[in-house]
């Protein structure tokens, strides 16, 4: 039987230009503007004593991508800032468990503020595929239920 060269069809509704240019640049606004809002939500639930474990999953994953980032050399001083956060998330989770009730104290409010805007800061000063190839490296690790990330 004669071999076959199979041919590749490519998808023609995405512009390999335009896909190539939304992935060199900085995310989208509205993007981040949604992102922005979800972490704020999480930080007033917090304020307010009323947070709960999806509360708890928004700041972690900031604080787990701040992480990753800053050990791939995107803001390395945000590192110092991480370890504190994770003890204040590690705080509220114990809290949960004897109260049933989450929520943080004051060093623990501003250490949640200090991430997010360092945060904001990282993820401002990289491309959007890189950005995303961390969010995948860090939904990878929470899969496979890695060691370096907190769990709920």
């Amino acid at each position: 039987m004669k071999k076959r060269t199979r041919r590749k069809i490519y998808d023609t509704s995405i512009n390999p230009i335009t896909h190539a240019i939304e992935g060199a640049s900085i995310t989208d606004e509205k993007i981040l503007k949604l992102l922005r809002e979800k972490e704020d939500a999480s930080l007033s639930a917090f304020r307010n004593g009323s947070a709960t474990r999806h509360d708890w999953d928004g700041i972690n994953a900031v604080v787990s991508l701040a992480e990753s980032m800053a050990s791939a050399g995107i803001g390395p001083e945000v590192m110092v800032f991480v370890k504190i956060a994770e003890m204040h998330l590690l705080d509220a989770r114990r809290r949960f468990e004897e109260l049933g009730k989450m929520g943080s104290t004051g060093p623990g409010l501003q250490s949640f503020q200090d991430i997010i805007e360092y945060h904001e800061l990282q993820r401002q000063s990289v491309s959007r595929s890189e950005y995303e190839r961390h969010i995948k490296r860090v939904t990878d690790m929470v899969r496979s239920r890695s060691s370096n990330i907190q769990f709920l």
